[in-house]
């Protein structure tokens, strides 16, 4: 095998690391890293997802995921649920994936993964399957991920995160109530209900100019929602019992 490969694949990798990958329907392996795998979503994935779609969240969470909150921690977990026959992406067709624009972040990462330290990757396949690792062209991290359209997932990302209560330390558990209340930000049909209650609107100081530009901006809509999520979390997790 390449040295080059094994390095790779056992090395911690920074955006200005240089590896090797190219994909198409070419390669033998096409599509089968759809397969089997467990995708997680975050709430901008279901966003893009649902609209490349034309459905609404809750039909999209109902038809193409599982979804459930964490045992030990209370915190919803959502994945694209696989067919059951073939193990198979269900918006993967032969001729690869049907939503491919609107593709989820981990997806796009492929066949990188993020680690646990800021700004460090490393290759998530090994390229007895991906052979896509095997192929001559070459790029760098930083240059992989620009070209993938990670930006976006990343710092809505990173937004949903800040929405956690204050004094929420991860791993602890944060209560069923506060988890079905962090799941709004994946079925936003919910959150789009309580937007139209008046008098909801006026306790969340949504005024006019706001409710006009979430109902013809998703990500400003999902903003919103991560709004009102945080105001609720910092409000009712530090009740007792909560």
């Amino acid at each position: 095998m390449d040295s080059n490969l094994l390095e790779n694949e056992q090395s911690v990798l920074t955006e200005d690391s240089i590896f090797h990958f190219s994909c198409g329907d070419d390669l033998p392996c096409f599509t089968q890293c759809c397969r089997d795998v467990n995708i997680y979503l975050t709430p901008y994935d279901v966003l893009r997802l649902r609209r490349a779609l034309k459905i609404g969240s809750a039909e999209f969470l109902a038809r193409y995921t599982r979804h459930f909150l964490e045992r030990a921690t209370n915190i919803p977990i959502v994945q694209l649920e696989m067919m059951p026959e073939t193990l198979q992406c269900k918006l993967v067709t032969t001729k690869g994936c049907s939503v491919y624009q609107d593709r989820p972040w981990a997806c796009r990462m492929y066949p990188l993964d993020v680690t646990g330290s800021e700004g460090a990757y490393q290759v998530l396949a090994k390229s007895e399957r991906c052979l896509g690792l095997r192929e001559r062209r070459s790029l760098t991290v930083a240059e992989w991920l620009l070209g993938q359209g990670v930006t976006p997932y990343v710092e809505m990302e990173r937004a949903f995160h800040m929405v956690m209560p204050q004094g929420f330390r991860p791993g602890s558990d944060l209560g069923a109530g506060l988890g079905r209340m962090l799941f709004l930000a994946y079925d936003l049909d919910r959150f789009v209900e309580l937007l139209r209650d008046i008098r909801f609107r006026e306790i969340y100081e949504v005024d006019e100019a706001t409710l006009h530009q979430v109902q013809a901006d998703d990500e400003a809509l999902l903003r919103l929602a991560f709004r009102y999520i945080r105001s609720q979390m910092d409000e009712l997790y530090a009740l007792p019992g909560k």
